[in-house]
């Protein structure tokens, strides 16, 4: 298997582990790369001298997710910080509390020649806001693009991650919309206040 592509990073709130429940799941850009590591504790027993058991569970992970732009929702949702009700102001305050969410997205995944669509969820994620790092436009132009980085942790239920494959990249992303509680927005009507 080869991955060729990624697409359609989705970010949503965690709200109930046990029913794997989100809100305010949102688009969080166009998906440039994501890196999913796993961590692992470990433990060896060694008898006549040679080993005789081990143990290797899950413990954690670590994810960074990098895109071409990072939404305004993404501040509140990932990080608990204030969004002004027109969404042109966020108020970044020191106790503000990173929310656990939900992590979708899907990969292009060649066999054999033929093109299919793996879908992965990871259940739960706290993500850390990562350095800003601005530069003057000098004689080459150079584009700076958002990454957060996030640690991966398992459900009250054990789960960590699901991946599911689809013959086509739209039923990839329905499935990831479904899970996450995706809605789609809706029309305002000229005049209408919400």
């Amino acid at each position: 298997m080869a991955y060729v592509g990624l697409a359609n990073p989705y970010i949503a709130k965690l709200i109930d582990e046990a029913q794997k429940k989100y809100t305010d799941c949102f688009s969080c850009g166009k998906a440039m790369t994501i890196n999913v590591t796993p961590n692992y504790n470990e433990a060896k027993l060694y008898a006549n001298n040679q080993l005789a058991e081990m143990v290797k569970e899950f413990k954690d992970g670590n994810i960074t997710l990098g895109t071409d732009r990072l939404p305004i929702k993404a501040s509140e949702i990932c990080f608990g910080h204030n969004v002004s009700s027109a969404g042109d102001e966020i108020t970044y305050r020191t106790d503000d509390s990173a929310n656990a969410v939900g992590v979708g997205f899907y990969v292009d995944e060649m066999i054999s020649g033929k093109l299919q669509y793996v879908a992965t969820v990871i259940y739960k994620v706290k993500f850390s806001e990562s350095a800003e790092d601005y530069t003057t436009k000098g004689e080459t132009i150079e584009f700076k693009t958002p990454k957060l980085e996030g640690t991966i942790a398992g459900l009250e239920t054990g789960e960590w991650k699901t991946t599911k494959t689809f013959d086509t990249a739209g039923l990839a992303d329905a499935w990831l919309k479904e899970t996450l509680g995706y809605k789609e927005p809706t029309a305002q009507v000229p005049g209408e206040t919400e």
